[in-house]
């Protein structure tokens, strides 16, 4: 990722997103520094959503205060950390930290930038977006009024800065007020909570520039037939059978399975190097980030269908196995289930030809949790794939609005705070 994106803007302090929150600020209590927090779920996933005000602008800091937050080391590695000190839940699905600040573009309503932690590491990973814990993003701007309802439906347009894709996130708003109805099932998740639709504007090539970063539809990649499509998220995508799995194992006898790990770790690095990823810095990623990595390129064991959906799948992040989807690599799959010749299309029952008119097509995806439904609008021009938006339905919820103490805060850190006491 460029670094630019790190370059963040100086807090201006006394410009609060919302005056009935006045209080809801950086503060000192008892010597201690405070920060203001939002815990939230969006999804399959949780994290926490802070105003970037709220934040020194030095990246050094802010990833203090993030990890703090979340509960991980202060530096290098720890071992099986159970995040006790923090807000973190131990899987990747739980280490989300959204920071969100409204947006300077005339085409998007809000920025947000993900910080992508991991249980045992200090290291932040800032080169992805969540479209899980985007889902998040409306009920917290509307919450705090530094985007106001419509009445009926409101949309917000949302710019990630990881990704520098915009999405359009649209909630019922019946009375034109912060209140969304809990009407919302989704795989995953147990009750009903306020919905969110979420399309992706132009989704293609979200970090390669490409929608096949190899320029082929299926490579033979360690062994085995694999597609790496990059729509949201780059993702290499292989036959379960392939590997000597069924593609509907339970999450936890994958997440047992070392040999497996390893297999697929051989996959994803060289699938990543023939993809050509980049690090945070630009730096083409070498095998050994590449093995390390928490975040790309996701993984995909595929199989057909065994009910009315059109595709089974089990999905690594790819460091382990997730619950469910992720909505982001749900809609790579889906993509991929429609695009001819991929491995993915090959095994997909009952998915339509797209041809040269654009049409919406409802892609059904039998995960753990269920199934994903993603809508993908595309049209196929000669042999070329075009993609305008790929859009899902997730729900979202307030865990809990309060300060975080950071017990243990630097001076300098602890110096931002002091400047919101002035």
């Amino acid at each position: 990722m460029s670094a630019r994106l790190h370059e963040f803007p100086p807090a201006t302090h006394g410009r609060l997103p919302n005056p009935a929150l006045a209080e809801f600020v950086p503060r000192i209590v008892d010597g201690v520094l405070e920060l203001p927090v939002y815990h939230m779920r969006g999804g399959t996933s949780t994290g926490v959503v802070l105003w970037h005000e709220h934040l020194p602008a030095d990246l050094a800091l802010r990833e203090e205060a993030i990890r703090s937050i979340m509960g991980v080391p202060p530096a290098g590695e720890v071992k099986g950390n159970r995040q006790t000190t923090g807000l973190g839940r131990g899987p990747s699905t739980s280490n989300k930290v959204f920071i969100v600040e409204r947006s300077p573009n005339a085409d998007a309503d809000i920025a947000s930038t993900l910080a992508q932690l991991a249980a045992d590491k200090s290291a932040i990973d800032w080169s992805v977006n969540c479209g899980n814990m985007s889902a998040a993003l409306t009920m917290y701007a509307l919450d705090t009024g530094i985007f106001k309802a419509a009445a009926g439906t409101t949309v917000m347009r949302i710019f990630n800065t990881n990704t520098r894709v915009t999405t359009d996130a649209t909630v019922k708003t019946p009375h034109g007020t912060p209140y969304i109805p809990a009407d919302t099932e989704i795989p995953g998740v147990m009750g009903k909570f306020p919905g969110v639709e979420l399309s992706l504007r132009n989704p293609v090539g979200a970090k390669t520039g490409r929608l096949l970063p190899t320029g082929n539809a299926v490579d033979q990649i360690a062994g085995v037939a694999a597609s790496c499509v990059d729509v949201a998220v780059p993702m290499v995508i292989v036959n379960a059978a392939d590997l000597g799995k069924t593609g509907h194992e339970a999450v936890d006898e994958l997440a047992r399975d070392q040999a497996l790990k390893h297999r697929l770790q051989m996959i994803w690095v060289e699938a990543g190097l023939k993809m050509g990823l980049r690090g945070k810095n630009g730096e083409p990623m070498s095998a050994d980030d590449l093995a390390r990595s928490e975040t790309i390129p996701k993984v995909c064991m595929v199989a057909p269908p065994q009910g009315e959906e059109h595709i089974s799948v089990r999905y690594f992040t790819p460091q382990t196995p997730h619950n469910s989807l992720a909505v982001t690599g749900g809609c790579c799959l889906a993509v991929a289930c429609l695009l001819p010749g991929t491995t993915a299309n090959r095994l997909a029952r009952g998915v339509p030809a797209i041809g040269a008119k654009e049409t919406t097509t409802v892609v059904q995806m039998r995960n753990p949790a269920g199934v994903l439904r993603a809508r993908i609008a595309a049209s196929m021009i000669a042999s070329s794939m075009h993609i305008s938006s790929a859009a899902y339905e997730r729900s979202s919820q307030i865990f809990l609005r309060g300060h975080f103490p950071l017990y243990c805060a630097s001076a300098q850190l602890k110096a931002f705070g002091e400047q919101w006491q002035r």
